[in-house]
């Protein structure tokens, strides 16, 4: 008799095969006695030296099979490993000075770390976290001598079943045959759906109810999009998988001519599907995908994870090879958007109990003028190379979109001093607190363009933190409140004859894709993989039916309501 768990779908698709169960033995620091302090700082040194060397070989091997994005976590845990002030000279320190075994002194620092990142209480502080127990893991190993499982060669297709999946294991997973994962800990934004999506498997988060089954070793069925795993299915629902595989696999056959198509609805109005990329190694998949632009290129990836601010020689030439890469496309580059929710270990920026209406982003780059002004001479140098946009993070009014303005074109006037060629760039706004949006009329006045980000929008619209799983329920961008400042948003700028786009999760949702075009926004910028199948979407629909599709959601009460009017729309 088959059992179906349910848990949260992160990325789409469907496989039946036998389940793999990846159990790590949650290794502890022995209570045995040390041995002389300079045996333990050897053995400390030893493991801390083959962990340096493995790690650089996750690199390197992350890099060849899952893109640059995938390969920085291993940069980031070799920074972390390498920290002197953090770790190495304080594990030192607890062997010398205290008598503790080179295990013991490493399980407490790397335990002290991630309670700190915990306390922070914040998403990006907690994914720091996870890296802090993952090198405790690693770094344990390597001390006590303790192998782990092997999942980098499989003779068959497997389901990883796991309690959770961390940067270090997925990057040794044979990815030949692992074609689905499933873990209990996890979430939309968690590495496993990240490396699901990235790999275009289906995966399956929050799964419980598996740990006393003894499930390893049975055949199952895993379904992304439902978020089930069925174990032991019967003949029939044997069956019906077949049917449903051969469906999805014809159906993603079919897709694959739409990466080559113009992107415009039936009756032949045009809409920009682009891509929301990290790094410039990102923008070849985004072609690959049938990307006619780059609608959000996050540029954190060269601030984030290091000690020193990158130069303005190596922003331009990160900017450049996007540019490069798309060939004459837009790219669309968001100047640095961090602060209190997100740290840069080279600034000494403050600690904020509420970092998400804190120093971050635009209120942060406009006071550290020279900081915010080398990646506007980047910027501005890269675009003779391309097709470049600059686009500002978290504006709320017209006061801090002048004075970014105005810092570009001090900008400007540097590198003409210096002699230097500066391009020509359209100037926009990213519409993601409420406030830009109820004043977008005012705003349109001053930006080249709007992109509208919903991740952040909705958090502000709503009050509910988006990395908050306690009420993850209430996150939701059917809500009537968020459409009702996406269509006044995209209003605003139809009447001044500005373009209006949309960078958050929301542009990818094929249920709400039609409705959004509808409502005035003609750029969707989403994960590459979702662009032939939003081409195809709106392939099938005339401008006035999408229209119909906004009326109808704008009218109605709740998100209850709205959910059902997208779900229950035929193309």
């Amino acid at each position: 008799m088959s059992l179906t768990l349910q848990g949260r779908g992160v990325s789409d698709g469907l496989c039946m095969a036998e389940v793999l169960l990846f159990s790590k033995e949650k290794l502890c620091a022995p209570d045995v006695p040390a041995r002389p302090p300079e045996e333990e700082l050897a053995c400390f040194e030893a493991a801390a030296a083959r962990t340096r060397d493995r790690l650089q070989r996750f690199y390197n091997e992350a890099s060849e099979k899952l893109g640059g994005k995938e390969a920085e976590i291993f940069d980031a845990h070799l920074t972390m490993l390498q920290d002197e002030y953090s770790v190495a000279e304080p594990i030192r320190q607890a062997i010398r000075e205290e008598g503790l075994s080179a295990a013991k002194a490493v399980e407490r620092q790397f335990d002290t770390l991630a309670e700190l990142f915990e306390s922070l209480n914040d998403e990006l502080m907690a994914a720091r976290a996870a890296d802090a127990r993952d090198l405790k893991e690693q770094l344990l190993r390597a001390v006590l001598g303790v192998p782990e499982q092997d999942i980098s060669r499989l003779d068959r297709n497997v389901i990883l079943l796991a309690e959770e999946l961390v940067p270090s294991d997925t990057v040794k997973m044979d990815t030949g045959h692992v074609v689905g994962l499933a873990t209990h800990i996890g979430g939309i934004t968690s590495h496993t759906a990240i490396i699901a999506r990235t790999l275009g498997i289906p995966a399956v988060v929050g799964l419980s109810g598996w740990e006393g089954l003894e499930a390893g070793g049975k055949r199952a069925i895993l379904d992304g999009t439902a978020g089930t795993l069925t174990l032991e299915p019967t003949a029939e629902e044997a069956a019906a998988f077949a049917r449903k595989k051969k469906q999805t696999e014809q159906a993603e056959r079919e897709l694959a001519e739409y990466r080559r198509r113009p992107s415009a609805t039936r009756d032949g109005v045009p809409v920009e599907l682009c891509a929301n990329i990290g790094t410039p190694e990102e923008a070849k998949t985004a072609t690959s995908f049938g990307a006619e632009g780059v609608g959000l290129f996050r540029s954190e990836f060269l601030f984030m994870d290091r000690d020193t601010l990158p130069g303005e020689e190596e922003q331009f030439a990160a900017y450049r090879q996007a540019l490069e890469a798309m060939a004459g496309k837009p790219v669309i580059v968001r100047t640095l958007d961090v602060g209190g929710d997100k740290k840069l270990p080279a600034l000494d920026l403050p600690r904020e109990d509420n970092p998400f209406l804190g120093y971050r982003a635009i209120r942060m780059t406009l006071k550290h003028p020279e900081l915010f002004r080398t990646q506007l001479r980047a910027l501005l140098r890269a675009a003779a190379y391309g097709d470049l946009r600059i686009m500002f993070p978290m504006i709320s009014g017209a006061r801090e979109l002048r004075a970014a303005k105005t810092m570009l074109e001090q900008a400007r006037a540097e590198l003409t001093g210096r002699g230097v060629p500066a391009g020509r760039v359209r100037v926009g706004m990213m519409v993601e607190i409420p406030a830009a949006a109820l004043m977008a009329d005012q705003l349109a006045r001053e930006a080249d363009f709007f992109s509208i980000g919903t991740n952040d929008l909705i958090q502000y619209t709503l009050a509910v933190e988006r990395g908050n799983e306690n009420v993850a329920e209430l996150y939701t961008p059917y809500h009537p409140a968020v459409l009702r400042l996406i269509a006044a948003t995209a209003r605003a700028a139809a009447e001044h004859h500005i373009p209006c786009g949309m960078c958050g999760e929301a542009a990818g949702d094929a249920k709400l894709a039609p409705a959004l075009v509808g409502m005035g926004v003609r750029e969707l910028s989403m994960s590459p993989r979702l662009i032939p199948r939003i081409r195809r979407l709106l392939s099938c629909l005339t401008l006035a039916e999408c229209e119909g599709r906004a009326r109808k959601l704008l009218e109605q009460p709740d998100e209850e309501s709205v959910r059902r009017c997208v779900e229950g729309a035929q193309v």
